[in-house]
């Protein structure tokens, strides 16, 4: 597995890269007006990197208001969806293998930011919370996106109905990725909660993730394995989930996290605070031949850190170096 982080095309968050020792990175692609974005994007974006000696190896989501009706079935998805294929055109193109990609009608949800170790400030979600005060909940309309727009549909939207949208949507793109040697790697819904809002979140459940990556046969159809957001679910085993999915090579990338806590109401902590064997999940990852990008997710903010948390990635970042050399010698002792 390869260490990466989530970066934005400056040279003081691509020397930071460096300094921590990776040599891959993961990228979010920004929003176009044509909606698509063109192969010089995604090029440039190579070339910007690979002038600090990174691989672009991940693009991390394209921008919700691409696919937004095609999840939600409106009348205008057909036209996004040629949008999505050339968009994936374009990245095969330009030579990015794996696309990101949350199957989230309203977005991530988070209720609070709360004090944990030290005072660092982390996220924080309570069911309770999100339910009482729906709205302030879907962290998307926080400060990052002070102009982005509110996507909250006028009527319910059933599981069966996402499900169709899902994979009306994945019959036309992965013909289009496999062709263009592009993998697409499904976010699970986090908070995983199965709705919000009268709208359905279908990706919130071991179950339905497997279901996810049976339901259109295909080798470019699979997960983000996001360890934290898995961990949120309740009875879920996270070691054993890292086997099921990359026993059958269905992890293309995976985020690195832990809570303490599951729904209805759980926090993010340290990696090494939580309630995950972290290192009994690095060992998982190798057991099943996970040779893709593992980034550091989230990281709680410790004192002094910058806008981008720079201190706080750089204690996750040397923490999962740690982990993973650790496995490396107990395998090396056959252990």
């Amino acid at each position: 597995m390869k260490i990466a982080l989530l970066l934005g095309t400056t040279a003081k968050e691509a020397r930071f890269a460096k300094q921590m020792g990776l040599q891959q990175v993961v990228w979010s692609a920004p929003h176009s007006e044509k909606g698509y974005v063109e192969w010089e994007v995604f090029q440039r974006a190579r070339d910007f990197f690979q002038s600090y000696d990174l691989e672009l190896g991940v693009i991390e989501n394209v921008a919700f208001q691409s696919y937004d009706q095609v999840m939600l079935g409106l009348p205008g998805r057909d036209r996004q969806i040629d949008h999505f294929c050339r968009t994936v055109e374009n990245m095969g193109r330009a030579g990015i293998p794996v696309l990101g990609y949350h199957w989230m009608a309203l977005g991530g949800l988070t209720t609070d930011y709360v004090r944990i170790r030290g005072g660092a400030l982390s996220r924080h979600f309570d069911l309770e919370t999100a339910l009482r005060s729906p709205a302030a909940a879907m962290e998307w309309r926080g400060s990052p996106y002070p102009n982005r727009p509110l996507h909250v549909p006028d009527r319910p939207i059933s599981s069966e109905a996402m499900w169709e949208n899902l994979v009306y949507f994945l019959e036309r793109v992965l013909p289009v990725a496999e062709a263009s040697n592009v993998r697409l790697a499904a976010h699970p819904d986090d908070a995983p909660i199965p709705e919000f809002m009268g709208v359905a979140r279908i990706l919130s459940s071991l179950d339905n993730l497997k279901r996810l990556v049976e339901i259109v046969p295909s080798p470019s159809n699979g997960i983000d394995f996001c360890q934290g957001t898995i961990s949120e679910m309740p009875g879920v085993d996270v070691i054993e989930a890292i086997r099921y999915f990359g026993q059958r090579g269905k992890i293309f990338f995976a985020h690195f996290r832990d809570t303490r806590g599951v729904v209805p109401q759980f926090t993010e902590v340290f990696m090494d605070e939580g309630d995950t064997d972290m290192f009994a999940a690095v060992r998982a990852y190798r057991e099943v031949g996970f040779d893709g990008l593992i980034r550091a997710d989230h990281t709680p903010r410790v004192v002094g850190d910058s806008r981008h948390a720079q201190r706080g990635f750089a204690y996750e970042v040397g923490y999962m170096r740690g982990l993973i050399q650790a496995a490396e010698f107990a395998a090396s002792l056959g252990g």
